[in-house]
This record gives C-alpha cells, sequence and structure tokens, in this order.
C-alpha cells in the first residue's frame, strides 16, 4: 500500500495557500487535493466537490481530511464523508505546522499521522514575546 491521501477544506482560499506554503518548504505533494469554500458555492456544490475529490484521489491507503474550524461547512462536509466511506479520518483546525508534520511523516500509518500532528497542533501556539524575554534573560547569566 502507498502513502494515505489527503484532502484540505477550508472557507475561502486558505486550504490552497497552505498547502502552497507547505509545499514550498517539504515539496510537492502526491495524492492531496483542497477543496475551497467560497461565497459563490453552495452546500451542494462543495459536496459534489469533495465527492469529486474522493473519486479522483487513491484512497486505498485511506483519506485524511483536514478542515479549517470545527462546526463550519468544511469540517461538516468532512463528517458526511467520514459517515459514509471506509477508511476516512478528518481532523479541524489545521495549521502550517500541522501541514509540515503531516507530509514529513506521510509514510506512516494515518493514525500515527493523526497523533503526530495533534502534538504538533497543542503546541504551535507560542507567546514570541515571552519566548524572546525568557531568551534574553538565559543569555544574561
Amino acid at each position: 500500500m502507498g502513502e494515505f491521501a489527503v484532502l484540505l477544506i477550508s472557507h475561502g482560499y486558505y486550504a490552497k495557500e497552505a498547502l502552497e506554503s507547505a509545499e514550498m518548504i517539504v515539496g510537492k505533494q502526491q495524492n492531496t487535493q483542497v477543496v475551497s469554500v467560497t461565497p459563490e458555492k453552495d452546500l451542494q456544490t462543495v459536496l459534489d466537490e469533495v465527492n469529486m475529490n474522493y473519486e479522483q484521489l487513491d484512497t486505498s491507503s485511506g483519506l485524511l481530511i483536514l478542515a479549517d474550524i470545527l462546526g463550519g461547512t468544511p469540517s461538516n462536509v468532512a463528517g458526511n464523508l467520514v459517515l459514509s466511506k471506509k477508511n476516512v479520518h478528518a481532523v479541524t483546525g489545521f495549521n502550517l505546522p500541522m501541514l509540515l508534520e503531516l507530509f514529513l511523516n506521510r509514510e506512516n500509518s494515518m493514525e500515527t499521522v493523526i497523533e503526530k500532528i495533534h502534538k504538533v497542533y497543542k503546541t504551535s501556539f507560542n507567546d514570541l514575546n515571552r519566548v524572546l524575554t525568557k531568551e534574553e534573560e538565559v543569555n544574561e547569566y
């Protein structure tokens, strides 16, 4: 089996731009698609686009969906796929550190990658003022 498929879904073009940013750092990603939920798309159009992407991706090793926020159209559409297809897992709240961790560890099982990106999610928020202040305090000794 190959690497699992990845589908990014977001409000606006956040997912598209996040993927482009990640690829700038770690290289082009295969078996990865993006769905952008924009004001001109109704719910049925978004559902159709997600289903079309599902059919185009190689999901034989599973599909990991990353949506921007819980409770929005992207996560609701992802949930629809989780409930209707096998070996589909969805997470919400994705950010660039999570994408990088995912793409750098994609040769692992989907379950392992989900654990890794969950850890990165919890540690990716940092108050830079505090970090810099602590560093200055350490450098003073």
